[in-house]
């Protein structure tokens, strides 16, 4: 196969120079291409080459990337290892993956097969298959003390049962624009932590953490979030599926778009926005605006306050359990530090379903002033194809639409037999064979024309035609002389031949 390789960069390794960096560069080799390095990054711990190398690479080829930090005087450290088992791969074919790196850290790589091998690599769904997915912070809001100063921080990403990731270290305020970008390996159903830390003389300080749940995305499926922070700060980041548990997996195992149940009760996350010319709380002409509501499945919750304005722009969001068709309040209030708050105002939304994985905006109008901007989305989860794949429990519920199958036993009509184990009536087959509900009545009257040859085997206790009567027997009926003697309406059901 002709392979278009990318490097495109490492996350956390080892600090291999007194300063606590590496000037980091990786060298690997396939079977039938000479060996190659990339070019050598800036002191960091998270370096980015993003540098393409053209290969021939065999399907299912193990490929060794070794990772050094280069000193200019004396013999480069070795940072670790990491391998990939490069999968047979069709023309025009891509393929991302996160290499764990054997001392620490992770690789980062992509390749794009320019010539890939004959025939197809489509193949059913596999449980163990896992999915890599691109997660870039933007923006942070309402982080740390929020007083003026600013803060230095770095992200700290922890999935199930792997080493973290880290990020650079960056400085933050109130509201901070970043750019940080993590690749991350994991499955449907995990739980992803990450916070942001501090660093401190002696150890680190949590300004605040949250969480996400990666459910079943497709290949390319893209999502924004606002992730909410344990004391109320929020994350806003952009999450794609850069290759999912569906590549190269048939159609019938992909499921379609809003494959879940809708239940009563739902998780959704309410992001506010903000809100425009709204009462004057204060002398000045302002008011130091927040926000309180509550649902049925909820505890109250309530904004942060903001800074004296008519126009406050909060960008802080919630994760809420709601009831369908609900009908939330949202109450508006200012700040006061001597007497109560002012109240400023109520505005309300009906929850309604929310069938896609995009934000759906509202401006509910206040009612005494102003209007108030929200944006409301479900909280995505695992498919139920996804669920029946890996045989996970699916709620029972009858598909609308469709009636309900009727239990056993099934009525005549359907023609279905009977469960086994039933007691025989008069008159009736035993339950075996292929048609034994079916009694013997309304056939007496068929004639075995065409067969007159059949011997009546099976039969012992009929005797042969022409033979004298014996008592107790039928006479032959009228018309058919060849045919055994009418005897199954009195004859005893067990009494029948074995076929």
């Amino acid at each position: 196969m002709e392979i278009e390789l990318t490097i495109l960069a490492a996350n956390n390794i080892i600090a291999g120079d007194i300063g606590g960096t590496s000037d980091g560069y990786v060298k690997f080799e396939t079977r039938k291409t000479k060996k190659m390095k990339t070019k050598i990054a800036p002191p960091t711990l998270n370096p980015v080459w993003n540098q393409k190398f053209n290969c021939i690479i065999e399907p299912n080829e193990e490929i060794k990337f070794e990772v050094y930090d280069h000193d200019l005087i004396g013999k480069d450290d070795n940072l670790g290892e990491a391998r990939l088992i490069v999968p047979g791969m069709m023309t025009g074919e891509y393929w991302h993956d996160c290499l764990s790196i054997s001392k620490r850290g992770y690789l980062y790589v992509s390749l794009y097969c320019k010539k890939g091998i004959n025939g197809s690599t489509m193949h059913p769904f596999s449980p163990l298959a896992d999915m890599v997915i691109r997660m870039e912070f933007n923006r942070l809001t309402h982080l740390g003390r929020c007083n003026g100063n600013p803060q230095v921080g770095k992200i700290i990403i922890k999935p199930p049962n792997q080493k973290e990731q880290i990020s650079n270290v960056f400085t933050f305020n109130k509201s901070t624009k970043i750019s940080e970008t993590f690749i991350i390996k994991c499955k449907p159903g995990d739980k992803i932590e990450f916070k942001v830390e501090e660093p401190g003389l002696l150890s680190n300080t949590t300004i605040d953490k949250s969480s996400i749940t990666i459910p079943d995305f497709k290949e390319g499926e893209k999502s924004e979030e606002h992730l909410p922070g344990k004391k109320g700060s929020t994350f806003d980041c952009k999450i794609q599926c850069i290759r999912s548990v569906y590549h190269n997996v048939f159609p019938q195992f992909i499921p379609q778009d809003n494959d879940f149940i809708n239940e009563n009760e739902m998780k959704f996350y309410l992001y506010f926005d903000k809100a425009e010319k709204i009462k004057a709380g204060d002398i000045g002409g302002t008011s130091d605006a927040y926000v309180k509501f509550k649902t049925s499945k909820s505890k109250e919750k309530k904004t942060y306050v903001f800074a004296p304005s008519v126009n406050p722009d909060w960008n802080q969001c919630f994760r809420i359990k709601g009831t369908l068709s609900e009908e939330i309040i949202f109450h508006l209030f200012d700040k006061d530090t001597l007497t109560s708050d002012d109240h400023l105002g109520d505005a309300k939304w009906k929850i309604d379903p929310l069938f896609n994985n995009q934000w759906k905006k509202f401006k509910l109008q206040i009612d005494k002033k102003g209007s108030l901007c929200i944006e409301v989305k479900r909280v995505k989860t695992l498919s139920l194809t996804y669920k029946r794949l890996l045989g996970l429990p699916v709620p029972s519920t009858q598909f609308q639409g469709y009636p309900q199958q009727q239990p056993y036993p099934y009525p005549q009509q359907y023609q279905y037999p009977p469960p086994q184990g039933y007691p025989q009536q008069p008159g009736q087959y035993p339950p075996q064979q292929s048609y034994p509900q079916y009694p013997p009545q309304g056939y007496p009257q068929y004639p075995p024309q065409g067969y007159p040859q059949y011997p009546p085997q099976g039969y012992p206790q009929y005797p042969p035609q022409g033979y004298p009567q014996q008592p107790g027997q039928y006479p032959p009926q009228q018309g058919y002389p060849q045919y055994p003697p009418q005897a199954y309406h009195s004859q005893a059901a067990g009494a029948l031949p074995k076929k």
